[in-house]
């Protein structure tokens, strides 16, 4: 019989847990791990801190990624190397001391023995899990990290768990041996980790480039990356472990500059936790065969439907995640060419605006100011709902949030003598999870209000067809004058007086932050009532 598992408790599961937490080992072990834990966040946060005296404050987000990235490592280590460990011996066990007849000669079905003994044996892996949930919550303090990030992290290693855990249990009815089955699961385990790494640089050696993605999707590790590096930015790549995070997990053009495009590629967590729950079923639905005394491989009609209805669900569901999330990622490709200009451009607004080269500590030649360019006639927005008043105020208010309180300055407002604001949007510079669509020029009219709008702060705001445009120096990549540019994204309206923007600040190689805003019409105005998902910072 296909198993069946109950509501009730099963006893092999008490009999199981009873006797592993009876012993020392079992709290030995723990409390070892979360030693090491503790150790290796100190000695990260030590580290950071060395290599990252540039950050305005020891509380800065790149501390934060750093160390909730390490932490989930070493927590998936410990998971590859504990799950099979608990599980390779549970069913060979038993045969080895001569009780397994003994568990058949009570009322429980076979099915049953084994769903217990994988229960028992992943609840204590489980265990290993959250009780580092509290250590890991402290990267919090430094920021960088949502909890959305550490939802998606504790998803994928109990789905890294119950995978190789149903490896060593299945391993351990197949051979009947523990010493062959512990021997034979961290080899498939090993094979999981370093196979698809080895082919992945192989295959980019031989092609001279970057190779598929897909090679990596049986690695957990790229697994793990890709849901901690979902940023398509380089900007996100602060330093050499975060960077080395971005290239596991699949987002090796991101560090090289090859993508382009404005689409987030799907992350690879998203093919992987769907392959790993269908390796999952098919071995433990086999264990449940190689587990019974007799009539093995004798499947009635009700329990090969309930295989396929099984399989069915399994596939229906990634389906519909598949579909749901169908508009958060696109293919990546290239960005259309805003309309040439050979230097930067700016909106004739009713206030004066002063060019660049009069805030430039160093005087440069600067061409004369040309008049707006001809109107171009974008393809309709994501936010077609919102009139142009609507969207500029959305704007508006999104630089003067960024600019004067989410810098990356410290407390106080930079006061940026000017800002340069990109014509293009760019839905990418945010969160990769929210809405992304097709970059859209910003219509003059809508650009002169926007710079209207925030004619009360001292920065004088230019529109520039590229970030490329802007004159910056040569070593630090940092903007002359002490100015920034301001890349905006695509307003997304969500309905009920609710939209949704993404942004970028970027002046100096070292000094750039980008987040995705929340935005609420408040008293008749569009106001930044909080942000969602990923933000970074370098």
């Amino acid at each position: 019989m296909w198993p069946k598992p109950r509501l009730g408790i099963n006893p092999i599961i008490v009999k199981e847990l009873r006797s592993r937490m009876r012993g020392a080992r079992a709290f030995a072990m723990l409390t070892g791990m979360l030693l090491l834990l503790g150790a290796v966040s100190y000695a990260l946060y030590r580290i950071v801190l060395a290599t990252a005296s540039y950050s305005p404050s020891p509380l800065s987000p790149q501390i934060g990624q750093t160390l909730f990235t390490g932490l989930a490592f070493l927590e998936l280590m410990m998971v590859c190397f504990v799950a099979p460990a608990v599980t390779a011996g549970a069913i060979s066990g038993e045969r080895e001391k001569l009780t397994y007849e003994m568990l058949l000669a009570t009322p429980l079905r076979p099915a049953s023995i084994l769903w217990g003994k994988l229960v028992s044996g992943l609840s204590y892996v489980f265990l290993l899990i959250f009780a580092a949930i509290p250590m890991a919550s402290l990267v919090f303090i430094f920021g960088g990290v949502t909890p959305r990030d550490m939802v998606k992290t504790w998803v994928i290693l109990m789905s890294v768990a119950v995978t190789f855990g149903v490896i060593g249990i299945f391993m351990s009815t197949w051979l009947g041996r523990t010493a062959r089955a512990t021997v034979l699961s961290y080899l498939v385990v090993l094979a999981l980790l370093i196979g698809p790494l080895f082919f992945y640089i192989l295959v980019g050696v031989l092609q001279g480039g970057e190779p598929p993605r897909w090679i990596l999707v049986p690695n957990p590790m790229s697994a793990l990356f890709s849901a901690l590096t979902p940023a398509a930015t380089v900007d996100s790549a602060s330093g050499i472990f975060w960077g080395l995070g971005m290239a596991l997990g699949g987002n090796l053009s991101v560090l090289t500059g090859s993508g382009g495009g404005a689409g987030t590629p799907r992350p690879l967590y998203h093919y992987t936790l769907p392959l790993y729950s269908a390796i999952s079923l098919a071995l433990y639905l086999l264990a449940t065969r190689l587990i019974q005394p007799t009539r093995r491989w004798r499947v009635s009609r009700k329990e090969a439907a309930a295989a396929v209805v099984l399989l069915l669900a399994l596939g229906g569901v990634v389906a519909l995640a598949f579909a749901f999330t169908a508009d958060r990622y696109v293919t990546v490709g290239a960005l259309p060419t805003p309309t040439p200009a050979v230097a930067p451009q700016r909106v004739m607004v009713e206030r004066e605006v002063v060019v660049a080269a009069q805030v430039e500590p160093t005087q440069t030649p600067t061409p004369a100011p040309i008049d707006p360019p001809q109107a171009i006639s974008p393809p309709p927005t994501p936010s077609s709902t919102l009139s142009e008043d609507h969207q500029a105020a959305i704007y508006a208010a999104v630089v003067r949030q960024l600019s004067t309180v989410d810098h990356t300055f410290g407390s106080e407002p930079p006061n940026f003598p000017v800002v340069y604001l990109v014509r293009t949007t760019d839905d990418s510079v945010g969160d990769p999870d929210t809405p992304q669509a097709e970059p859209q020029i910003v219509p003059d009219p809508t650009q002169m209000e926007i710079v209207n709008g925030l004619d009360d702060l001292p920065a004088e705001f230019m529109w520039v067809n590229n970030a490329d445009e802007v004159p910056r120096e040569d070593q630090t990549d940092t903007v002359q004058g002490g100015g920034a540019i301001i890349t905006l994204g695509n307003v997304h309206f969500q309905g009920e007086g609710k939209a949704l923007v993404s942004v970028q600040l970027f002046f100096s190689m070292l000094g750039a932050t980008g987040k995705t805003y929340i935005l609420e019409q408040l008293d008749g105005e569009w106001q930044v009532t909080g942000d969602t998902g990923v933000q970074w910072m370098s």
